[in-house]
């Protein structure tokens, strides 16, 4: 029998109606990638007549994030927007998208101020300020057209610097949603954000799997990596594993880039200050410096050699980061880079807790992460 190929963990194909799943950060690299989201909406629209589109998700990149609620606005198929569990930041924004929209009895929404970081001089700061205070503006509008405020009014009250969690009745009664949808009661209701998004992430793995996702199984063990994966846990696991190794390559990658960098620059600033002192000590002239630099770029022992030498300088940068939120990240404060590295954390590392990735990355390698 031939087996329905499908995407692992973001679509569900159905009778004459299927799920596309935004579960997870958003951005390039992450599980929700604009690029894949929107042309799997585009091959979808041309298959099925009715798409359910669930959110679980605590925001991420903002751009990322935009153009998947323009894909989902501009969309002529029957879309229905449903926030299973938490829909923060730029999360938010695209499940108000201006599509019918139901949240779960535990869903969060969550708005607030844009946040990112940059380094630089300080222009590229302020431009990076206006920027960030422009896509504040086009946020505003987004919202203002689904609850009927105006848009500096938006602004005024959600963009405060200050994070503002909407439940579902809160969120119904302000005309950002059009109902709550029915689902079982558990014992255990999810309360916090973060245990609102955990509840639901885990029904996604380890919920019965039925006939298709036992033929998706079988896909995947073809594939000679998973060949000797028993269950879904362990194709789970490995994929986690998978998904560590590649932070970590990309982590390694930067901090190589990053030293290139520095020495160059420190190189640069080497020669700089041997010249400024020369020329203090009076052996050149501030008008000899260019031919002089030229001479050392071609043959700086030489050139050191006819004027003198001096100890290397680490050239200083100026840095400044506007933080991200970051959710709680239990049990990786106290363990190094590489004890989460040892045991394939450094993805949920990343995922859950920005900031304290960044700050182990910097402990590990002497230097700030970039994305």
């Amino acid at each position: 029998m031939k087996k329905e190929s499908v995407k692992f963990f973001n679509i569900i194909p159905g009778e004459g109606r299927a799920t596309l799943l935004l579960y997870g950060d958003i951005g390039d690299g992450s599980r929700v990638e604009s690029g894949r989201i929107v042309s799997e909406l585009l091959a979808l629209q041309s298959q099925y007549g009715k798409i359910d589109v669930r959110i679980n998700s605590r925001g991420g990149d903002v751009f990322s994030g935009i153009a998947i609620y323009n894909a989902l606005r501009q969309s002529k198929s029957d879309i229905t927007i449903y926030i299973d569990g938490v829909a923060a930041s730029i999360a938010a924004i695209i499940a108000l998208c201006g599509k019918p929209l139901y949240m779960s009895p535990y869903a969060k929404l969550m708005l607030h101020s844009v946040s990112g970081g940059t380094w630089g001089n300080a222009s590229v700061l302020r431009q990076t300020a206006d920027q960030m205070e422009q896509l504040q503006k086009d946020l505003a509008n987004m919202i203002a057209g689904r609850c009927g405020m105006k848009a500096k009014d938006v602004q005024a009250k959600y963009f405060d610097e200050k994070d503002h969690w909407i439940d579902a009745p809160e969120a119904v009664e302000m005309k950002l949603c059009d109902g709550i949808y029915d689902m079982a009661t558990t014992e255990e209701q999810p309360k916090t954000a973060e245990e609102i998004y955990n509840f639901f992430n885990n029904r996604l793995v380890f919920e019965p799997q039925n006939s298709q996702e036992m033929a998706l199984i079988d896909d995947i063990k073809a594939i000679p990596s998973f060949s000797d994966k028993e269950d879904a846990s362990a194709i789970v696991a490995h994929i986690k594993a998978l998904e560590n190794k590649a932070t970590k390559v990309d982590a390694l990658q930067q901090a190589n880039d990053a030293y290139k960098t520095q020495i160059a620059n420190l190189q640069a600033k080497e020669v700089d200050a041997f010249l400024d002192k020369a020329v203090s000590e009076g052996k050149i002239s501030k008008e000899q410096v260019p031919t002089m630099k030229k001479l050392m770029l071609s043959d700086r022992e030489s050139t050191e050699a006819l004027i003198n030498s001096m100890k290397p300088q680490a050239a200083p940068r100026a840095v400044d980061f506007i933080n991200q939120d970051g959710g709680a990240a239990g049990g990786f404060e106290n363990k190094t880079w590489d004890q989460l590295d040892k045991e394939n954390r450094l993805a949920d590392l990343k995922a859950q807790n920005k900031e304290l990735f960044c700050a182990k990355f910097k402990e590990k390698f002497g230097m700030d992460y970039k994305e």
